[in-house]
């Protein structure tokens, strides 16, 4: 597609941004859980299959935007190929759907933590992880498979379509991606309202909580504050992409692909700022970070015990289990 130098530019540049940004974020984020024992816990291996999912899904979306603003698309099927596996975001969307699970897997968690903390049934064991990991790349992989058939190249439009053999199917695949969006936010918004009224607003039954309960409770309300936060600026970036894939199929709007770029790369920034609200909220992330990129022979002062919670204020973030 040929546009404005102006617009070229400006796209490319956020573009490519963002990406960096994503990828680096997230790998650093990978590279801390993986580095320090005490950062491997159940809420934080889900977070490393959420960054794995947005490093791919900024990898793959790419060359869905760069190709498509700066080269001319073949056409003929050399140019259905490339829409099918390269510029028409089939790859990116495999790892998107999975960041969309793993958010709804974390709600769960978090649901069960601030619930049920003393009952092992419930709690995240290593055995449980590894098949909510693999149940979402495989459903994603479902999910997504029809739009490898479906995806080819528009002589006219210039751009990649999806090109449905009868109007129901279109109906259909629109229908059930925003059903997966709008499940999916519901779910959290319930388990969510749920884990906050019990953190924040639930009578203790006149008991006192002693300094290890109160350590307990503190980490807890963090970690839920930090994947909240995660959960709503998804909401919101996806919704964006949510309302746009549903108005091009069955509005006679004038959808452009500067328009399905937007909100692809808002997508992306979902992706790309989650690391930053890690830091941003979570104390310990924060401080490996900072040794990390920045200081990493320096020795940063530990807060209060009451504040980062000590072996025993952590005990419900433990991972014993977990690691068996």
């Amino acid at each position: 597609m040929v546009v404005p130098d102006t617009a070229n530019y400006a796209i490319t540049t956020i573009l490519l941004t963002l990406v960096a940004v994503d990828i680096t974020g997230n790998t650093l984020v990978c590279l801390i859980i993986k580095r320090h024992l005490q950062m491997r816990t159940p809420i934080n291996y889900l977070l490393v299959n959420l960054a794995i999912s947005d490093i791919l899904f900024a990898t793959f979306i790419t060359p869905k935007i760069v190709v498509s603003f700066n080269i001319t698309h073949p056409d003929g099927t050399a140019g259905s190929v490339l829409c099918k596996l390269v510029t028409g975001g089939n790859l990116a969307w495999l790892p998107g759907i999975t960041s969309v699970l793993t958010l709804v897997a974390i709600a769960v968690e978090r649901y069960y933590t601030a619930l049920y903390p003393l009952d092992p049934k419930r709690k995240l064991t290593y055995r449980k992880f590894k098949v909510i990991v693999l149940s979402s790349w495989v459903f994603s992989l479902i999910f997504n498979s029809p739009k490898f058939f479906v995806r080819t190249f528009d002589d006219q439009k210039n751009h990649c379509v999806q090109s449905w053999p009868k109007r129901w199917m279109i109906t259909a695949s629109c229908l059930t991606w925003l059903f997966l969006i709008v499940v999916s936010v519901g779910i959290m918004i319930v388990l969510y309202s749920k884990v906050v009224y019990t953190l924040w607003y639930k009578p203790n039954d006149g008991n006192p909580l002693n300094y290890q309960q109160r350590g307990v409770l503190k980490v807890r309300k963090r970690v839920t504050l930090m994947v909240i936060t995660v959960s709503v600026i998804f909401a919101i970036c996806w919704g964006a992409e949510s309302i746009e894939y549903v108005l091009r199929f069955f509005t006679t709007l004038n959808i452009t692909f500067v328009h399905i770029t937007i909100v692809d790369m808002m997508v992306l920034f979902n992706s790309a700022v989650n690391p930053f609200i890690y830091a941003l909220l979570n104390h310990q992330f924060r401080q490996k970070i900072r040794r990390v990129t920045c200081c990493p022979s320096s020795v940063i002062a530990p807060r209060p015990r009451a504040e980062t919670g000590t072996k025993e204020s952590v005990v419900e973030e433990t991972k014993p289990s977990f690691l068996k």
